[in-house]
């Protein structure tokens, strides 16, 4: 039995409907790819440094060794040199880890345990002879 002339016409409307239909959801897939890759990056295509500026290191309280300063709680993820400084008087480490690790001057670290700048230069320098001592024996 052969399809009226009626049936061919609807079932050509359907097949172009159907046509415009798919090009228009292909065209909104492809403006929609295009506009995702110019925000997005695969991670592959990352170079290193993009991937470490981007990434986290996890960091447990186990790989430093912790120094309380005053209310400063300064951590030293180098175990050597956490080691060698635990072995200098308190006056001497407070005076290396104020200055180096937390960026104070002299003068401010004067201030803060009412000793003149010239004491806590002496207790730096010699804190960093004996530091330097005690490093170089170890190796």
């Amino acid at each position: 039995m052969e399809a009226s002339s009626f049936e061919k016409s609807v079932c050509l409307q359907f097949n172009a409907l159907m046509m415009i239909v798919i090009k228009g959801t292909l065209s909104s897939h492809r403006r929609q790819s295009a506009r995702r890759s110019k925000h997005e990056v695969l991670f592959c295509e990352l170079s290193e440094m993009k991937r470490m500026e981007n990434g986290t290191n996890d960091e447990y309280f186990s790989d430093f060794v912790s120094f309380q300063v005053m209310n400063f709680t300064i951590r030293v993820s180098d175990e050597e040199l956490g080691t060698a400084l635990q072995e200098l008087t308190e006056k001497q480490r407070t005076a290396i880890l104020l200055h180096f690790f937390r960026g104070m001057n002299d003068r401010e670290i004067s201030e803060l345990y009412h000793v003149s700048r010239s004491t806590i230069n002496s207790r730096r320098d010699r804190g960093l002879k004996k530091l330097q001592k005690l490093l170089s024996e170890r190796k």
